[in-house]
């Protein structure tokens, strides 16, 4: 997974990994924002806000048009200026699909 993604911002606790998030992108038009994750012990603490803050403000970035973020917990990113109003995209399952595309 990492091997293949664009951006990785961490976060640390000493020797301790305790937020995470990546971004696949084209560097222009598109950016997708993956897996943001803070340890449970570390939640609350304004990490999960840092590591989204940071891949929007990311010199990388500066160029992309539109970020896309993969949710099930909309209320958090709302806070941060995310809007689920415009719903641009689709999705396809290659478990619940019948067949291979």
């Amino acid at each position: 997974m990492l091997a293949h993604t664009d951006l990785v911002i961490s976060a640390w606790d000493g020797s301790r990994l305790v937020g995470f998030g990546r971004v696949l992108t084209d560097y222009v038009f598109r950016a997708s924002i993956w897996d943001v994750i803070v340890d449970r012990d570390y939640q609350g603490q304004k990490i999960g806000t840092e590591i989204v803050r940071r891949i929007l403000d990311h010199p990388t970035l500066q160029h992309v048009e539109l970020f896309w973020l993969c949710t099930r917990r909309p209320g958090f990113y709302e806070r941060l200026g995310f809007s689920a109003k415009e719903q641009t995209g689709m999705v396809w399952s290659r478990k619940n699909s019948g067949s291979q595309a």
